[in-house]
């Protein structure tokens, strides 16, 4: 994957609000993709929230490998989020840190065995302790198509809110 360009985003917080009041006091910079991409590459846990058929958000965390732009994460198909998949792709993914943020959107689908890297399958293991057979129907990969990554630190929100719009271009 090649690198994404930056978007600058323009955040609109009075003055008087302080934020991130217990961070450290050097704000740090505007957010760049290797940072970023770099974070994903090692993050444990990914929030996956989905859309249910009334329109209402479910999230759930899931165990996920990020690799050249895509997030990759198995489930059973019979799980209530995998069913919500099926009939909506449309997800938000984000990182447990909220102090500094990272937020991805997206597609989710079933992968096709043959599709999955064994990258993936290799890191999954080493990472969760399971080798899992994409061809298991029982706990098949799902691949996250990303479209858009948004990164900032709560430090210092204006100065550092950044976009990256991976499906552009």
């Amino acid at each position: 994957m090649s690198t994404p360009e930056p978007v600058r985003h323009t955040i609109e917080i009075p003055d008087q609000v302080e934020y991130g009041a217990d961070e450290p006091e050097s704000a740090p910079s505007a957010a760049t993709w290797s940072d970023v991409d770099a974070r994903l590459r090692t993050e444990r846990y990914f929030w996956l929230v989905v859309i249910r058929p009334d329109g209402r958000p479910h999230a759930v965390a899931v165990w996920g490998i990020w690799e050249d732009g895509c997030l990759w994460f198995t489930m059973s198909p019979r799980t209530r989020t995998a069913r919500h998949l099926a009939r909506d792709p449309r997800v938000l993914v984000h990182l447990p840190d909220a102090a500094n943020a990272v937020v991805l959107e997206g597609e989710a689908r079933q992968a096709a065995p043959a599709t999955v890297p064994i990258s993936v399958i290799d890191r999954y293991e080493a990472a969760y302790g399971w080798r899992l057979d994409p061809a298991d129907p029982q706990m098949p990969y799902f691949a996250v198509r990303t479209a858009l990554v948004r990164a900032w630190s709560a430090a210092d929100v204006r100065g550092t809110a950044t976009r990256w719009d991976l499906l552009s271009g």
